[in-house]
């Protein structure tokens, strides 16, 4: 989102409204609802795109397919900031029940 608020900056890219479209990180079609069965593939729509411009020198695109899982959860630091949150919490959550039980 920075690159793409930074780039939409840029004169030469004013044009794109880049920062208009900061928080889909620049893509503005609708990935979640395309359907294969009423629909063309992306490939296709790419080419159509850059003919349409005038590109038609343009390369296919390289999509990366092979993907891994590397984890989960935290990293190291951020384990001890959200150990020092959970902690600070449930002092706060001692101190407001032993106040509600000192008589008035």
């Amino acid at each position: 989102m920075r690159t793409c608020w930074r780039l939409g900056g840029l004169p030469e890219y004013e044009t794109l409204r880049l920062r208009a479209w900061a928080h889909t990180l620049g893509y503005r079609g609708h990935i979640l609802t395309k359907s294969r069965a009423y629909s063309t593939t992306y490939a296709a729509l790419r080419g159509e795109r850059a003919r349409h411009l005038g590109h038609d020198d343009i390369p296919d695109a390289v999509t990366e397919r092979h993907w891994r899982y590397v984890g989960s959860g935290h990293t190291p630091g951020a384990a001890l900031m959200a150990a020092g949150v959970a902690e600070d919490i449930a002092t706060d959550r001692e101190i407001i029940r032993e106040a509600r039980e000192v008589p008035r």
